[in-house]
């Protein structure tokens, strides 16, 4: 195949090596993981509305922002970003202006307690609207740091990072034991138990391609076992669907086209398959059974209901929604800064009883910003499908599937909205399988003049086989 990004032998052989660059996008995400681990994040700074994590994705947009001007200024004829990636980010930001706009046109109004809708108090402006731009600075981080990376080290530079989630997560868990009650799921300060596992589903994919092409198989092969581990400690049935979900899109093809190749192995590979799956279904199995065997609960339903029901209340609210923050004010609650306090529990609003968030990123576009910002939230799910059946290779493939299983996930708790660090995650993996997939396509055109010249006898085999892998 020569439409991998990662050559195996050379995935094995060469050292990395990152330009200043590099390293600096490197370091600045670094650090904002460590940072989203082991603080509260979303903690807000002197009843400002705005959090702790929005203040270091400023500075760190701050930095890589000036450090990609200054390389086009040193490499201007650089090839542009992926369109799809333009596209994507394009129709996200759309959203969230969509959603600033909505902000004075709608009144936000919450119950001050519990059981008397009409006792009303207003919500702070700020507490909408920075979580906005969090969200905005979220993915513009992401696809500046994955911009300032050479495309041929995207994947190298994306396995250090999953292998350094593989090996952390259980700290981070303790961490975040010493301080809070976790119930006996698997938590960290950077996420919490139900919405954790999309980081570490996107981090398993990564490890999968890994112990496929043969790059550090041993170190990806453990990464990729302890991944699956975290994941079902985190006791969350959506992540137990969307690893299905990945297994059915990647896991399985892959395996049954190693055994077309290698049919001199096929007992083996059906063995490990039967083995694998076996182990699989009987943790899930055990997972679905402690949650009551529901695919979801906890008034999420309910919630889904309500916002579906005010949308759907006329005309208008339908094609624009009824404003953002109107029905799920969320960092408001979070933050302790309204009565009926708190990210847990049941809320009064005055158009009736949800939970303090909608618990679906579809569910909450569409009722608070209509059909409109429902179609942006659509060609951003558009692009991660396209991508997925554009991919080739087992890398690209990989991290696409794991992509496209998360948005099953949206649809069971709030993100890109919310949840910023693993939002940060998934705008990452995003950006680079786009870069990577750009840089592919735009080397076929002389993979096949090189084709050719070696029909023609002009080039050695050689020579073509090793394209698009440097």
């Amino acid at each position: 195949m020569l439409h991998s990004v990662l050559s195996p032998s050379r995935a094995i052989k060469t050292r990395l090596r990152l330009n200043h660059w590099s390293l600096l996008a490197v370091i600045v995400c670094a650090c904002l993981l460590i940072f989203a681990s082991t603080v509260v994040s979303e903690d807000q700074v002197a009843h400002t509305g705005v959090s702790s994590f929005q203040l270091f994705l400023t500075s760190a947009v701050a930095i890589l922002a000036i450090a990609t001007t200054m390389k086009l200024r040193e490499d201007p004829t650089r090839e542009p970003p992926p369109r799809a990636l333009v596209i994507a980010a394009a129709a996200f930001i759309l959203l969230l202006v969509l959603a600033v706009v909505s902000l004075p046109l709608a009144k936000h109004w919450v119950s001050a307690q519990y059981g008397t809708p009409s006792a009303v108090v207003p919500v702070p402006l700020s507490y909408l609207v920075n979580p906005l731009i969090t969200a905005g600075l979220s993915c513009l981080l992401a696809i500046l740091a994955v911009n300032l990376v050479p495309s041929s080290q995207q994947f190298e530079i994306l396995w250090w990072f999953a292998f350094a989630g593989a090996v952390t997560t259980p700290i981070g868990v303790w961490w975040n034991a010493s301080n809070a009650e976790l119930y006996g799921r698997w938590a960290t300060r950077l996420a919490g138990a139900a919405v954790l596992h999309t980081a570490l589903l996107l981090g398993l994919a990564i490890c999968v391609a890994a112990v496929i092409v043969g790059h550090r198989r041993g170190l990806s092969a453990l990464s990729s076992a302890a991944y699956v581990i975290w994941i079902m400690a985190t006791g969350a049935r959506t992540g137990v669907i969307t690893l299905a979900l990945f297994m059915a899109l990647f896991i399985l093809p892959s395996i049954i086209d190693m055994a077309k190749r290698r049919p001199n192995r096929l007992p083996l590979i059906v063995s490990s398959a039967v083995a694998g799956m076996t182990a699989f279904a009987a943790v899930a199995w055990h997972v679905m059974e402690q949650r009551g065997f529901k695919l979801t609960g906890a008034g999420r339903v309910e919630t889904w209901v309500y916002g579906i029901e005010q949308a759907l209340g006329s005309l208008t609210t339908l094609v624009f929604g009824v404003g953002y923050g109107v029905l799920w004010p969320w960092y408001a609650f979070e933050t302790n800064s309204l009565p009926q306090a708190g990210a847990h529990g049941p809320k009064q609003m005055p158009e009736g009883i949800t939970l303090s968030h909608a618990h679906n990123t579809y569910v909450a576009v569409f009722s608070e910003q209509g059909l409109v910002g429902l179609a942006l939230l659509l060609v951003l799910a558009g692009v991660v499908c396209w991508a997925w059946w554009r991919a080739r290779g087992v890398i690209e493939r990989a991290i696409a599937s794991g992509l496209v299983a998360t948005l099953v996930g949206f649809a069971f708790d709030t993100y890109l909205t919310k949840n910023f660090p693993v939002s940060f995650i998934w705008w990452s993996a995003l950006a680079s399988l786009l870069v990577m997939m750009n840089h592919r396509r735009n080397r076929e055109p002389e993979t096949l003049r090189l084709l050719e010249a070696a029909s023609a006898g002009a080039t050695t085999p050689a020579r073509v086989l090793t394209l698009g892998h440097r």
